[in-house]
């Protein structure tokens, strides 16, 4: 925290003893080599509250209530940050800067405008779950829950709600709520929850027509929202398609790449169970939990984090992936895979078959996939094989090039040995040599007996686009969370700009210095490193880059230009699937592909009559 310094924060941390100071609230007796006692923060008649003194934290196993030592002082005395630092700094005697600093009364001003921005939260989730439950504005959100199999106490667990349509309660329904409330707009707009017109100044509701989703932090507070359009409201007036999800942006309470989904109600049962199982979607955690994989969370928005996979090493060390089988599902899953083991979690995957998602699988075939899944080397290995690893020796390099880089990701040596060795047998490459590639930073030892001809890939252009937006944020990197916000996370697709992009954002978001060409170039195959040398040269030539020109106004150029390659993709797609599905005589289905062709099209007239490179 800029107003403290964090040396300060952890100098009372340090000399803080954490049992004394819960015990002053909660009888403890010793149990091993922590401390437990009766939970403050709900009912129980066994305790299941337990303190570390090694760890400096406090976990109850009850209610999933868990912390450091400010967080217990805030909770029980229902205090702010900054309140429980003074409590504890005056009781271990160390000296805080003087409150009449100007910079501590705008630390203050910060912390009430938190607990402001919770109470909005938690106002606008109790008037989302009274529509959809006791209101006759409620009606299509009631039958879209049933529709989606979410039974009452699934719902209840979940907080889930509605927000209305205008054609149901008009554009403020939540607006003229939070105002018979006294709770300010301004802050529930910062949230997300309103929007203002530009043309009249007056507020209206910025979620509409969706079943809403509280996104709730362990404790039961309320961080954001995500919504899900109902079907029947998809379409906009002006023939538009409405986005599927809708989630609040982010906001001092709100940081998706350090939120999990359906935590709240998981972390608990992830300990229980020893595992925890991670979805793509909201609607799947829900369905999951209501099948009684109650410890299965979800990101939100984005591929899983870094942080998010911390977060998850607090409860557990053994993750199932178990996403969707489809080309997108399978991509997150290796996205994710290096994050995961470079902390030491042992990755598994339940492997779901394409087209399939967790909410659509039977039970029988879910509950077989999710009680032995595959380790997540050995999956990796047998989708190498499935595309022809061990045709050719070429083949065979690939894979293994793919390979080694995962395997030294795996923190736990035995394991990693162990990976190493099975790899090598499914791949019918000797042990010995596969063991030491794994230990060596080269390509890989065994490799010298193998005839070096592996075709180079031909090397494709880079989407202008893409490039544009890449280009920019390598440039300058204080446009990185802009271009979050603006979504170029899900736009820059291409799998050798991706990378980089994601990396340029962590950088600048994490306070680190700008990455390097070297080190980001690393990040992509060396065959296609060639059509990224541009990026890095000072002397491109781009309307990007002209000095002129406001750089805010060339990165939503630029994503714009994005968005329009994403309707080109999309037009082939279709045009390819209409010609197929015409030669297989499947009329009526070619009909319905091509109303979607058409609406492409509509897009793309007014924008541009020209294919982008």
């Amino acid at each position: 925290m800029a107003t403290i310094p964090d040396q300060t924060i952890e100098q009372i941390r340090e000399q803080t003893d954490i049992v004394d100071v819960i015990g002053g609230h909660v009888g403890l007796k010793r149990s091993g080599k922590q401390f437990k006692g009766l939970c403050p923060f709900h009912d129980e008649k066994s305790p299941s509250f337990y303190v570390d003194p090694v760890r400096r934290s406090f976990k109850c196993f009850g209610c999933g209530v868990w912390g450091d030592v400010f967080d217990f002082i805030q909770k029980v005395e229902g205090v702010g940050f900054l309140a429980s630092v003074r409590t504890l700094g005056a009781r271990v005697g160390v000296a805080l800067p003087d409150q009449s600093t100007g910079d501590l009364r705008r630390a203050e001003q910060r912390e009430r405008d938190r607990e402001l921005a919770y109470r909005i939260n938690g106002a606008a989730a109790e008037i989302y779950r009274r529509l959809l439950t006791d209101d006759p504005l409620g009606a299509a959100g009631r039958s879209y829950q049933r529709e989606r199999g979410i039974d009452a106490e699934t719902a209840e667990s979940f907080r889930v709600g509605y927000a209305p349509a205008p054609e149901e309660g008009g554009w403020d329904t939540l607006v003229r709520e939070l105002q018979a409330r006294e709770l300010p707009l301004e802050m529930a707009e910062q949230l997300g929850l309103v929007a203002r017109s530009q043309r009249s100044g007056s507020y209206y509701d910025r979620f509409r027509a969706r079943l809403m989703f509280p996104i709730v932090q362990p404790g039961g507070r309320v961080l954001g929202f995500s919504g899900r359009v109902l079907p029947a409201f998809a379409e906009t007036d002006d023939g538009q398609k409405a986005p599927k999800y809708i989630n609040s942006p982010e906001s001092l309470l709100y940081k998706k790449s350090k939120t999990l989904f359906g935590l709240h109600a998981a972390g608990s049962r992830m300990r229980e169970r020893e595992r925890g199982i991670l979805v793509e979607g909201q609607i799947d955690v829900v369905a999951m939990h209501q099948r009684g994989y109650v410890e299965t969370v979800a990101p939100l928005g984005t591929a899983l984090t870094k942080d998010q996979c911390e977060l998850l090493a607090r409860f557990t060390d053994t993750i199932v992936l178990c996403f969707d089988g489809d080309r997108a599902g399978t991509k997150a899953a290796y996205a994710a895979l290096p994050l995961l083991l470079e902390i030491g979690m042992d990755a598994r995957i339940a492997a779901l078959d394409p087209g399939e998602d967790p909410d659509s699988t039977t039970p029988e075939k879910l509950a077989n996939l999710l009680s032995r899944p595959r380790p997540a080397i050995l999956w990796f290995v047998d989708r190498m094989i499935a595309k022809g690893a061990l045709r050719s020796v070429e083949a065979k390099v690939k894979a293994l090039d793919a390979l080694l880089p995962l395997l030294r990701h795996v923190r736990r040596p035995s394991a990693r040995e162990r990976y190493a060795d099975l790899a090598a047998d499914m791949l019918e490459v000797p042990v010995a040599k596969m063991r030491a590639s794994v230990k060596g930073e080269g390509r890989s030892h065994f490799l010298a007996d193998m005839p070096q001809s592996a075709p180079m890939r031909p090397v494709k252009p880079l989407p202008s686009g893409q490039a544009s937006v890449t280009a920019l944020l390598v440039d300058r990197p204080e446009l990185a969370r802009m271009a979050e916000r603006e979504g170029v996370l899900d736009h820059v697709t291409d799998e050798r700009l991706g990378p980089i992009v994601r990396r340029t954002i962590e950088a600048a978001k994490n306070g680190e210095p700008r990455p390097s060409a070297g080190e980001l170039l690393e990040l992509v195959d060396a065959d296609q490193r060639q059509a990224l040398h541009r990026l890095f040269t000072p002397d491109r030539h781009s309307p990007s880059f002209s000095d002129e020109e406001d750089p805010k106004a060339a990165l939503m150029a630029a994503v714009a230009l994005c968005e329009r390659e994403v309707l080109f993709i999309e037009r082939k797609r279709l045009e390819q699937q209409i010609s197929s599905t015409m030669a297989r005589g499947e009329q009526d289905r070619a009909r319905e592909l091509l109303a979607e062709l058409y609406e492409i099209k509509a897009k793309l007239e007014p924008v541009s009559r020209s294919r982008p490179n």
